[in-house]
């Protein structure tokens, strides 16, 4: 990447950052929006889709939300981040339509899983539009965002030329997580200066106090997945510190979300990260072990509360009983609706995109799109992981230790927000999907890459 390249990106991002903290403290008419989009994004990606890719990345969780309207029990948020998404995405279309075989460029092993589970979704809920009632509105929105997942997947595939652009790509990743930490711990120092004894760290760009909280945990999770994965095979001294360190801040961040379902996940990340690399194995077990023994004794007040309150004991006349806390209680209440009063009266199809709101990807699958919906979000998930799982047995990929460190970082994170999933709307949240399939289509790559980068050098 020559230096004119470089010093175009860095223009773009600090408009992309000027244009973003704007459009949070003011009102934008839609006419002056659509011209900083069009100027800005859609022209420079049309021109080159790098440039496209690396505002997403910094988008992703610095874009302002605006209430559009609500789903069931769900608000349906757009974010200056979905409208900037669509763009991109658009102009890279217009690009390839211009300049390259369609068909070919969207030939992977995922595109049939991945299209035949948002083809149940659309058929879910044209099946809701025959025989019952459904906004159609929100349904398409739901499923648009499916969609945007996967194209951004594909565009990332397509774009990656080198091996070189990757590393940048996850250097812009690692930028954005240190802001992100950055953000979380000045948050937390503020809360705790003030005698907060209760608060609940946010994404950077959020309107509902907290309500966001699992979305950030669920990003962190993955963000410490990746970034373990780096570490356990980074060589340099000065990048083993400084990644050493972005683990702490994302850390202690996600430990103040209160997010259950991020502590959840933290056990399986690690214990995948554990199975799966080949390097410093050892040491990352007595590292583990370590750090679970001294959160016991440091772990702060309001994370031990949240933790031990999920479960409490009550005292009755006949004896002792358990009690789950609200949260979780509510939660195991819908999953029982699900499974006994909505899913036996239509178990195949479901009920439509985004009719009713479940807080936990499985379940909420299950009731929109049904059993054949939830199917197939299984076989784009199995498809996936074996995939990922198959760029480890390349010699290249084996040499290679930052192709090592992300492979291995990435399916331990793919594993966290697996169980992360369990309770919360995981694989439809945007600043959680938008990271992960971005490092999905470079880990799916990367064999390539360095084969292509050996043959550069020979």
């Amino acid at each position: 990447m020559n230096n004119s390249k470089i010093i175009l990106y860095l223009f773009i991002f600090a408009i992309g950052l000027t244009v973003s903290a704007l459009m949070a403290k003011s009102s934008f008419s839609a006419q002056t929006l659509g011209m900083l989009i069009f100027f800005l994004i859609f022209i420079p990606t049309l021109l080159s889709p790098e440039i496209g890719l690396i505002i997403i990345i910094f988008s992703m969780l610095f874009s302002p939300e605006a209430i559009m309207g609500r789903t069931g029990a769900r608000m349906i948020s757009v974010r200056a981040e979905d409208i900037i998404l669509i763009v991109i995405i658009l102009a890279w279309l217009i690009k390839v339509a211009l300049t390259k075989n369609i068909p070919e460029t969207f030939k992977t092993n995922l595109s049939l899983p991945y299209f035949s589970y948002v083809g149940s979704c659309f058929l879910s809920t044209a099946l809701a539009m025959i025989f019952s009632t459904i906004n159609l509105q929100d349904s398409l929105f739901a499923i648009l965002k499916y969609l945007e997942y996967f194209l951004l997947f594909i565009m990332v595939k397509d774009s990656l030329k080198s091996l070189k652009l990757s590393k940048i790509y996850i250097a812009v990743f690692l930028l954005t997580a240190i802001m992100v930490a950055a953000h979380s711990n000045i948050f937390i120092a503020q809360e705790i200066k003030s005698g907060a004894t209760y608060f609940r760290v946010a994404p950077p760009v959020e309107t509902r106090g907290g309500g966001e909280a699992g979305t950030l945990g669920g990003y962190l999770i993955f963000m410490i997945a990746v970034t373990g994965g780096l570490l356990l095979y980074s060589r340099s001294p000065i990048l083993t510190i400084f990644l050493i360190l972005l683990e702490l801040f994302m850390f202690r961040a996600m430990l103040y979300t209160l997010s259950r379902g991020s502590y959840v996940a933290v056990v399986p990340m690690i214990i995948a990260l554990i199975y799966f690399t080949k390097s410093k194995k050892l040491i990352l077990i007595y590292l583990v072990v370590a750090a679970s023994l001294m959160s016991v004794f440091f772990m702060p007040q309001m994370v031990r509360e949240r933790i031990f309150t999920t479960v409490r004991h009550e005292n009755e006349p006949t004896g002792t009983r358990l009690v789950w806390e609200e949260s979780p209680r509510a939660r195991l209440d819908s999953f029982k609706v699900v499974l006994f009063e909505k899913f036996p009266r239509s178990p195949i199809f479901g009920y439509g995109t985004a009719k009713f709101f479940i807080d936990s990807q499985p379940f909420m699958t299950l009731c929109e799109a049904g059993l054949l919906g939830l199917l197939l979000l299984v076989w784009v998930l199995m498809r996936l992981f074996k995939a990922a799982k198959k760029v480890l047995t390349f010699d290249v990929v084996r040499d290679s230790d930052f192709a090592m460190g992300l492979t291995v970082g990435f399916m331990a994170g793919f594993v966290g927000l697996c169980f992360n999933a369990i309770s919360t709307n995981t694989f439809i949240i945007i600043k959680i999907m938008e990271p992960f399939w971005f490092i999905a289509a470079i880990v799916l790559s990367l064999p390539q890459l360095l084969r292509k980068e050996e043959e550069a050098i020979l």
